[in-house]
């Protein structure tokens, strides 16, 4: 319960424009997390020019884990295939997994040994990036814990959103206070 009435103070900040985004974006992953039956999650963030994501938030997760991953190249990883195909990926052994070969070296280092990735997609259809939660353990996720998820992931972009929005509109606001005193 304690953790839902935080998630909610959190988005009511956003909403209101106020608070820290990074802040309130590491709650809804430790909630994912969470939700997802994991003690580590993760936010990769799209760099679409570099066609990469890059490590925003991680929660539970080894340094030496997130190290050995690296930028993801976006199809590459269950991150990046889940961003490049813009759906659930699984990998439910990344030690035996011929498509998670890249990173191996991450699950030999560390003792995450699986994960899933949805994208996180805003409204207007940009894929900001992946969401993912990992495990100790060869895991396959129910359809309810890739379903939660979706869910976090579709928060993480609104409360993304929000946050621009309020950025764009002080920034007007701004931008006329300074044409009205000229």
């Amino acid at each position: 319960m304690r953790d839902g009435i935080r998630f909610f103070e959190s988005g009511l900040q956003l909403i209101q424009g106020n608070g820290d985004l990074k802040t309130a974006l590491g709650e809804l992953v430790q909630l994912a997390a969470q939700d997802g039956n994991s003690t580590s999650a993760s936010f990769y963030v799209a760099d679409w020019p570099h066609r990469v994501l890059r490590p925003l938030i991680t929660y539970g997760l080894p340094p030496e884990y997130v190290v050995a991953c690296g930028d993801v190249r976006i199809g590459d990883q269950c991150c990046g295939r889940a961003v490049h195909g813009r759906k659930p990926w699984v990998v439910s052994d990344m030690l035996s997994d011929p498509l998670f070969a890249s990173a191996k070296s991450a699950a030999e280092v560390s003792p995450i040994r699986a994960a899933f990735s949805v994208p996180v997609i805003d409204e207007g259809g940009q894929c900001l990036g992946s969401l993912a939660s990992h495990y100790s353990e060869v895991h396959i996720p129910t359809p309810a814990e890739i379903r939660g998820n979706e869910t976090w992931a579709s928060l993480i972009a609104h409360a993304i959103s929000r946050y621009k929005a309020a950025g764009a509109s002080e920034a007007a606001s701004a931008g006329g206070n300074e044409r009205r005193n000229a």
